[in-house]
């Protein structure tokens, strides 16, 4: 049986383009069960997922994105790298978003944006490669409520040959998350790049969903989408199974309690007896007895 996530690299040399296909539905759904989540939350953080392992794919890299929005959901924080391993966050969990019997498209427009989104928000890309070289950030403002948009904004202005993005999560009642998926696809020459940027809206505003609606499988969807934007044959370049997976560690937990200084943690030991901290991405607890806030102190 097909995994519920996988994330597919594929070149299509008759269109000159490369195209990533992520599935995501069953990842997003162990997310929204760990942080508990309302449906409509879910929806939200679902797309966030798939659209940071889709940029990491593509950048060959870890992705931070983070997201404030004047919606009742906030914003979202999510991560990924190019193995595949993502976790992710929403401000406020409890948010619905009613389906009904039949699978549907969930819309993330209540959620994310207010109901004249009279001032912008803001979205923020963090990219850290593996390799040397540092970290580079790109922040702008997020208007409307097209997460796929606003990243293929950010593709447009990291490279002269941009990219577009389109994530979609369909819903249904008593399954909030059913399917996700997203779609990028990248020219792979500039002359290519007017083509590929016609693609983008028409994926974004149905294209992707209809593909979704057929199938939720990543390859035969990598298939539907390739007839449907005329991309010729595909060939596998890559494939992987992404998962929800936390970077929280002990020693990372240490190292941020180092950082707070001696006095601060001599005042913890002294009148806590100690320190109990947990992680937001994963729940994962770190407790220290005060012996160990002193013994950090002289680290």
């Amino acid at each position: 049986m097909a995994m519920a996530n996988r994330l597919l690299t594929l070149h299509a040399a008759d269109a000159g383009a490369r195209l990533f296909v992520c599935s995501t539905a069953e990842l997003a759904r162990e997310a929204a069960a760990l942080h508990a989540l309302a449906e409509g939350s879910a929806g939200a953080l679902a797309l966030g997922l798939t659209g940071a392992l889709l940029l990491a794919a593509h950048q060959r890299s870890r992705v931070d994105v983070q997201l404030e929005c004047n919606g009742p959901l906030r914003g979202l924080l999510v991560d990924a790298d190019e193995s595949g391993a993502v976790r992710g966050l929403v401000r406020v969990g409890h948010l619905r978003a009613p389906a009904g019997p039949d699978l549907t498209r969930f819309d993330p427009r209540p959620l994310l944006a207010s109901p004249h989104d009279e001032r912008a928000g803001h979205l923020s890309v963090l990219r850290a490669p593996s390799a040397a070289g540092g970290a580079h950030r790109a922040a702008f403002p997020f208007a409307g409520a097209d997460l796929g948009a606003a990243l293929t904004l950010y593709l447009r202005g990291e490279r002269a040959v941009g990219g577009e993005m389109a994530l979609e999560v369909l819903a249904r009642a008593g399954e909030p998350v059913a399917a996700a998926a997203g779609v990028l696809i990248e020219p792979l020459r500039e002359d290519d790049a007017e083509h590929v940027r016609l693609l983008g809206k028409p994926l974004r505003q149905g294209g992707l969903r209809d593909a979704l609606l057929r199938t939720q499988e990543a390859a035969a969807l990598a298939e539907e989408l390739a007839r449907q934007c005329g991309l010729g044959p595909l060939r596998l370049e890559s494939e992987s199974e992404p998962r929800f997976r936390c970077r929280c560690s002990r020693e990372r937990v240490q190292g941020a309690l180092r950082s707070l200084g001696a006095a601060e943690l001599r005042d913890m030991a002294e009148k806590d007896a100690g320190a109990s901290l947990t992680c937001d991405f994963c729940g994962a607890a770190y407790a220290f007895s005060a012996a160990e806030l002193l013994a950090l102190t002289r680290a």
